[in-house]
């Protein structure tokens, strides 16, 4: 390296250590999750405590799809994983061709995600909607069976800005179904449902020698920001991550999946064809191992009458090469 070089990083358009270790923190916890049963199995026609389908989706009211096209669940953030550990497992199907749950019905007629012609659709798994390829009638009965996971893991920088928490989204009721109901009318991007874990990297950082001849220990503060609708949910939000101090992740290099557009979930939310989960992705694009040490509980309070928040903070230990 000569003097005029800058060190830790090959280009000034990749992503580096920051979206590295973020990155890293959301796919890690979503998928561990979903092994100590992050999720919950709708079957066909199961029925809430007011004897309302949760298997049934509400025509969605968004303005960019025709009208009859877009199908939304009563939670968002469907399962798409295979491979889970947890029993029961998921509801998803067994074609890798084709990732996730293996159909939608409609007026009591299954079409498999493979469907063509008036009923072929894909499935946006982030917002939890069926979205058909011409729109169907709006009156139409559809209904569809999956698994919502119940912690959403997303990036701090998402909220609040960009969201509106949408308190509730258990209790579904006759109104469910009635197009421009209140917050189930509202963009499903902007909706975030409770309980989440929220990711943020937090401005500091320091180092230390790794070994003569070069390379760094990088320590990086993460905080998480727990949110749930009680206190009792939060606590154990709370609780899931501190108790992972100590912790070493295997990771993947975010650099390396995009070179290789390896990228599981394509810009409709749709998971592609051999889409690789969180494992899949760090066997076929390792990156540095990110240790968990020094967590702390910063907070914990009563943010209005639904909402509760606790903050935990960890500092992220990587070791950096090249610098």
């Amino acid at each position: 390296m000569g003097i005029y070089d800058l060190k830790g990083f090959d280009n000034v358009t990749q992503l580096n250590l920051t979206n590295h270790i973020q990155d890293n923190m959301v796919e890690f916890f979503d998928w561990a999750l979903l092994n100590k049963g992050n999720y919950f199995n709708v079957d066909l026609g199961e029925l809430s405590p007011g004897g309302d389908d949760y298997s049934r989706l509400r025509l969605s009211s968004d303005p960019n799809y025709t009208s009859g096209q877009v199908w939304e669940g009563f939670r968002g953030n469907w399962v798409w994983q295979s491979g889970v550990t947890y029993s029961p497992s998921p509801l998803v199907g067994s074609d890798n061709a084709k990732p996730g749950i293996s159909g939608v019905y409609v007026e009591n007629t299954f079409y498999p995600s493979n469907t063509v012609g008036a009923y072929a659709h894909h499935v946006d798994y982030f917002n939890g909607q069926v979205v058909f390829d011409t729109a169907i009638p709006t009156g139409s009965k559809v209904q569809a069976e999956y698994s919502y996971k119940w912690i959403n893991i997303v990036y701090a920088n998402s909220i609040p800005w960009l969201r509106e928490v949408q308190y509730r989204s258990y209790d579904i009721n006759s109104n469910f179904l009635t197009l421009g109901n209140g917050d189930w009318d509202t963009p499903p991007e902007t909706r975030l449902q409770l309980p989440a874990i929220a990711v943020e990297i937090v401005p500091r950082r320091s180092l230390k020698g790794y070994q003569l001849g070069g390379g760094q220990w990088v320590y990086t503060d993460v905080l998480f920001h727990c949110l749930a609708e009680d206190d009792i949910t939060r606590n154990e939000l709370v609780d899931i991550v501190s108790l992972q101090g100590e912790k070493k992740i295997p990771a993947f290099e975010s650099n390396k999946v995009a070179a290789s557009g390896d990228f599981p979930i394509d810009y409709r939310g749709t998971p592609v064809s051999g889409a690789l989960a969180f494992p899949e992705l760090v066997s076929e694009h390792q990156g540095a191992s990110i240790r968990l040490v020094n967590p702390a509980v910063q907070g914990m309070d009563m943010i209005n009458n639904s909402m509760y928040g606790g903050i935990v903070k960890i500092t992220t230990e990587v070791i950096k090469n090249s610098i």
